[in-house]
């Protein structure tokens, strides 16, 4: 009898200890997850906001120069198509840029691809392929305000520091520091090649709308660019690689006023 008694407290404490497991383990990756969605925007806002500006410059300098020793080669567009699109680059940013952020257009060739990016203090890439797709000057408007509202919204540099917190935290957890002298600049080229988040794109989407709307008085211009990129692309083009589909892009531009 004793023997039995002894068996069932003893499966008690274990089922007991399963459980403050179980529910540990709960705690831990509900914690995590909050940390992930809330915890890490917040400060990484925080965080870009308060960096100074020689901070943006070396990161830029980096990330081009990085990119152009592994995926650039240079622009063949003429002389000619350079000045005009820098031109409406230079009257977009006098219409609209708010930002501290040091903007200026450069124009690389990438795999044959139609393509663009912002860096975080300001430098824009536009593909050759880009600026050809682009038959009118209100699509390319739209590419570069598209790029423009990236920067004006720090989403670069909010998503470098993002991934940083990230890797700081699990190396922390995991005991392995070693990394982090390289810690910014992978940081700066993970957070370009990576998917802005859908939140990112759909803001800089809103952004160039509403500038599209202020200039011409509508953003068919814009449409019109997503519509010939699915075509381009198949829905695989790197420009918009895991941003929200063409689809949704679309339908929510022709919902605005």
């Amino acid at each position: 009898m004793s023997s039995k008694i002894h068996n069932r407290i003893k499966q008690s404490k274990e089922t007991q200890w399963l459980w403050i497991i179980a529910a540990t383990v709960v705690v831990v990756l509900f914690s995590g997850y909050q940390f992930y969605t809330k915890g890490v925007p917040y400060f990484a806002e925080e965080i870009s906001a308060s960096l100074p500006k020689q901070i943006y410059q070396i990161i830029d300098e980096g990330s081009l120069n990085e990119l152009d020793n592994s995926e650039f080669s240079e622009s063949k567009l003429s002389e000619i198509k350079q000045q005009e699109t820098r031109a409406l680059f230079v009257s977009l940013l006098g219409a609209n840029a708010s930002s501290k952020r040091e903007f200026k257009l450069e124009f690389r060739q990438w795999k044959e691809k139609a393509n663009a990016m912002a860096l975080a203090n300001g430098s824009i890439v536009i593909t050759d392929n880009m600026v050809e797709l682009a038959s009118t000057q209100q699509e390319l408007s739209a590419v570069l305000l598209h790029e423009i509202g990236h920067v004006e919204h720090n989403h670069v540099m909010e998503s470098l520091v993002s991934s940083s917190i990230v890797f700081v935290s699990l190396s922390v957890v995991l005991g392995d520091i070693s990394a982090l002298s390289d810690l910014m600049m992978q940081g700066a080229m993970l957070g370009i090649n990576q998917n802005y988040s859908q939140q990112a794109e759909l803001e800089a989407d809103l952004y160039a709308h509403n500038k599209l709307m202020t200039l011409y008085g509508n953003s068919d211009a814009m449409i019109a660019i997503f519509e010939k990129l699915a075509k381009e692309s198949d829905e695989q083009h790197n420009w918009l690689s895991t941003h929200p589909s063409f689809e949704q892009r679309i339908e929510l531009l022709r919902q605005k006023p």
